[in-house]
Parts: structure tokens; C-alpha cells; sequence
């Protein structure tokens, strides 16, 4: 008996190179990397006046154990019942604050920022995107989203509608019981969770529920058009859906506004759409709002251009219409209110990198490599040198808000009047010292009414000194161009500090 064997191959000159993309694409975090970056960036030029607030809120609600609460930290609004929008995370900076201080609110920022990446990565890859395509693709999205990346309860639901959307995705294209019906049970928990830490986790309900129909007409509802036979597999399919929607509206239901979520959510619209830019329609909004939405449409519409060329080549992904839905729901979303905007964008953010092979021009593989490194390159360079420069600030106040000194120098127990955003800040470090403001942040507490009134004060309106005087106010923390300040000094009212951005007036 015999064998031939066959000859060995011959061995390959060189042997096969990895590409230098492969061996770092661990650099890249899964596509996380730019968010890390601004991450980084934001937290050592802190810029959000809310979280000082929240920092007191927080401590309040441990003291108290309770999440129902009365306005004591200023004089125009004192008494005032009212109830967080985002008391577990109040909770949570607290703590960073109490564990850490000013560095604590730097990584609170690094973290609550990063794990907006880091969920569009985990659902990009879910997706079947890769890791380059999602890194070049985060890269030009974080452009307009850096503005809205910030210690703030919105950013982690900016990551939360992520995951949630991706999460019902899964349930609704998984097979059996079992596994539907826990995800079901996962969504209830991680949207409690959200509504928890945010009552944007309304914004949960609207978008599932959009996908959710949009797949149920573009799969079950066509198939059932051109055949009736399919009517058990369409109504197995709206059942599901309508479980999923029921987990995520319930889980709005978790929490200690409960079924009172939608009053206190409109309660905060409405006190909010006149004053707060990101509460405006589009058509009064800001120039980096209208981007943002912009950039959001242009990414819904890169979606329906791959279903349209997918569905010519039969291979469209059975999750493309559902993400359609969302990303739509949330874009229309943005054109009442420029607060959904962010939302939609990142929803969008994982299914189009998974959808560019759909769209691939021919050099695209080349492209995507070079990007892939050189964006996220580009942008460390600029984000770390901010970082470096300013990391003796990392955590502390930005310069928009007072300096220490002028902050130390308001004396013990005395009534401010202050610009809307820095009130948080004075209560954080002198509300211990009785110190009271006229606003901080907390326009739904205040009311309409309350913040035109301090502002006509701040404008130096006929009889603005008098009405401090009948209301005890003693101290000024304004802008120095301000006309009351003038009125002030004229009065013989006393600058006792001053800084780039405040003066520091106190009554003769």
C-alpha cells in the first residue's frame, strides 16, 4: 500500500504583516475613544452650573431620606414644595463630591461622559459595526455633541436612550419565550434605572415605540399584505412589540413620581421653553442646536438611503427599519424641543457605522484605516492640550463662574442677588453660612414669574433698589456691566471683590 503525499506549499518570502490598524485597534476602545477624549477635556474645564446645585440637592435627599423637598436655599422662592428630575443621580455627584471634592466632579465628568462612547460602541458592535468605521464615524459626531457632553444628568441619558433603543432591538429580534421575555424584564430594569437617574427617560417610550411600529409595518405588515396565511406570525410579532413598548413605559412608571411622571415632565416644559435654550423649538434655537439637528437629519436620512439601496439588493438588516423609526422619532422630536436632538444623533450614531458596507464607495476600506487613526489623533492633540494646560483646574469652577476669593468674600448669612447659573455654586460653598441666592439654575422651582422679576431687578428697573432693600437683600454678584451695579456703587453700596466675570457689591 502506498501514499503520495502531497508537497508542502512553499514558504511566502515575507511573512504575512498584520496591518498596523489591527495591532492598535485596542487604542480605539471599540469606537469609544473620541468621547473619552472630550471626556477628558469637559472635565477640566467645567462648565455646568446645575451640578453644584445638584451636589446639595443630593446631600438634602440622603439627610431628609426622602426625594419630596422644600425650596430653603434661597429667599425669592423659599417654601416651595418641589421635586427632583434626577435624584439618583444628585445622589451619585454628591457622593464624587463627598468622596472627592473638586476632583470628584472631574472624574464623575470623565466617567458619566466616556460612558456615552462607551454605549454607542457595545451597541455599534452589536450591530456588526467595526471598530474603525465607529471611531471615524464618533469622531465627526462628537463635534456638535461636545456642547451637550457635560456633568449633567443628560449625559447619562444620552447613554441610557442608547442602550435602551439597542436593547429593544435585541428583544424584538430574538426567538423563543425565554429569551424575549427577559429581555423584557431587562428593559423595565434599565429604564427604572434611567427615569431614576432622569425624567428625560420619557424619551425612551416614544422612540422604541416609533421603531417598533415601523418594523412591524415594513416586516409582518408587508408579508401579511401579500399574504394572509402569515396573520399568526404578524400578531406573534405585535404582541411582542407591544410587550416591549409596555417594559419601557413601564419603567417610567419606577419611580417616586410614579404615575405622576407626566405632570412633573410637563410642569418642567412648560416653566422651561421660554427660558432655557435647549428647551426652544428649532426655529428660535441657538446656531449649535440647529447643527446638531442637522447633523442628526443628515444621519436619519444616511439610514433611509441604506434601506432604500438594501432593500434593491434583498439584504436589508432586519434592525434597519426599527432604528429608522427611532432615529426619526427622536429628530421630529428636536423641532419642538432642541433637547432631543443629541438623542437623536447618537441613537443614529451605531446603526450608521454598521450600515456603511451598505454605502461603500470603493475606496472606503482605505479611507476608514487612515481615519480611523488620524481623526481620533487629531482630536487627542487638541482635547489633551486643553486637558494638560488646565489640569490644575480639573473639577473647579471654569472661568464663566466667580473666582474663590469673590465667593469667600460674600458675607456670612447675607441675601444675593445673582446671574441665573451661579447660584448652585454659592449655595455649594457658603450655603452653610447662611448665605441665600436668587436662582441657581432650578427654573422650575423659581417659576417665570420669580426669574423676569430678579431680572428686571439686575436691569435696574425704576424702584430696583428699593425692592431689594424690602426684601433684605444685601449683596450683589453681578455682571459689572450690568445697570444696577452702576446704581448700586451711585447708592453707596460697597465693591467689596471683583474678578474677570463678577463683582462683589454689599450694602451700606
Amino acid at each position: 500500500m502506498t501514499a503520495t503525499l502531497a508537497p508542502p506549499p512553499a514558504p511566502s518570502a515575507e511573512p504575512p504583516r498584520r496591518p498596523v490598524l489591527r495591532r492598535w485597534r485596542w487604542l480605539l476602545l471599540g469606537g469609544a475613544l473620541p468621547f473619552v477624549l472630550v471626556a477628558l477635556a469637559r472635565s477640566t474645564r467645567f462648565a455646568e452650573g446645575d451640578t453644584y446645585w445638584q451636589v446639595t440637592t443630593g446631600a438634602e435627599i440622603l439627610q431628609r431620606g426622602t426625594t419630596w423637598l422644600v425650596e430653603d436655599d434661597s429667599w425669592d422662592a423659599a417654601g416651595t414644595p418641589w421635586h427632583p428630575n434626577s435624584w439618583l443621580y444628585d445622589v451619585l455627584v454628591e457622593r464624587a463630591w463627598a468622596l472627592g471634592g473638586w476632583a470628584g466632579l472631574g472624574w464623575w465628568t470623565v466617567l458619566t461622559v466616556s460612558a456615552v462612547g462607551l454605549a454607542v460602541a457595545l451597541v455599534g458592535r452589536g450591530l456588526g459595526a467595526s471598530t474603525p468605521v465607529l471611531t471615524v464615524v464618533s469622531t465627526v459626531a462628537v463635534v456638535p455633541l461636545v456642547v451637550w457632553l457635560s456633568a449633567r444628568p443628560q449625559t447619562v441619558s444620552y447613554a441610557l436612550v442608547v442602550l435602551v433603543v439597542g436593547l429593544a432591538a435585541r428583544v424584538l429580534g430574538a426567538r423563543g419565550v425565554a429569551r424575549p421575555a427577559a429581555g423584557c424584564l431587562a428593559l423595565v430594569a434599565l429604564t427604572a434605572l434611567w427615569v431614576n437617574l432622569h425624567l428625560a427617560a420619557l424619551g425612551g417610550p416614544a422612540a422604541v415605540g416609533a421603531g417598533a411600529g415601523l418594523a412591524l409595518l415594513a416586516g409582518p405588515g408587508r408579508a401579511l399584505l401579500r399574504d394572509r396565511s402569515t396573520l399568526p406570525a404578524a400578531l406573534a410579532a405585535l404582541a411582542r412589540a407591544g410587550a416591549v413598548v409596555a417594559g419601557v413605559g413601564l419603567g417610567c412608571l419606577l419611580s417616586p413620581l410614579g404615575t405622576g411622571i407626566l405632570a412633573a415632565a410637563g410642569h418642567t416644559a412648560g416653566a422651561s421653553v421660554e427660558l432655557i435654550d435647549e428647551w426652544a423649538p428649532l426655529w428660535r434655537a441657538k446656531g449649535y442646536l440647529v447643527l446638531t439637528w442637522a447633523v442628526a437629519l443628515v444621519s436619519l436620512l444616511v439610514l433611509v438611503a441604506a434601506w432604500g439601496r438594501s432593500a434593491r439588493t434583498g439584504g436589508t438588516p432586519s434592525w434597519l427599519p426599527y432604528w429608522v423609526g427611532a432615529t426619526a422619532a427622536l429628530v421630529v422630536g428636536g423641532l419642538t424641543a432642541a433637547r432631543f436632538s443629541p438623542m437623536a444623533l447618537l441613537v443614529a450614531l451605531p446603526a450608521v457605522a454598521a450600515v456603511v458596507p451598505l454605502l461603500r464607495p470603493v475606496r472606503l476600506p482605505w479611507l476608514v484605516s487612515r481615519l480611523a487613526l488620524a481623526l481620533p489623533v487629531a482630536v487627542g492633540v487638541a482635547v489633551l492640550s486643553v486637558a494638560v494646560t488646565e489640569l490644575p483646574q480639573f473639577g473647579r469652577p471654569g472661568p464663566l463662574f466667580p473666582s474663590a476669593a469673590t465667593v469667600a468674600a460674600v458675607p456670612d448669612g447675607c441675601r444675593v442677588l445673582n446671574e441665573y447659573d451661579e447660584g448652585g455654586l454659592l449655595t455649594l460653598l457658603r450655603g452653610a453660612d447662611g448665605v441665600l441666592v436668587s436662582a441657581d439654575g432650578r427654573n422650575d422651582v423659581y417659576g417665570m414669574d420669580t426669574l423676569v422679576w430678579t431680572e428686571q431687578l439686575m436691569r435696574g428697573h425704576d424702584g430696583a433698589l428699593a425692592a431689594l432693600e424690602e426684601h433684605g437683600v444685601g449683596c450683589l454678584l453681578l455682571e459689572p456691566d450690568r445697570p444696577l451695579v452702576a446704581q448700586a456703587v451711585a447708592a453707596g453700596w460697597r465693591v467689596t471683590a471683583r474678578d474677570d466675570v463678577r463683582v462683589l457689591l454689599v450694602a451700606r
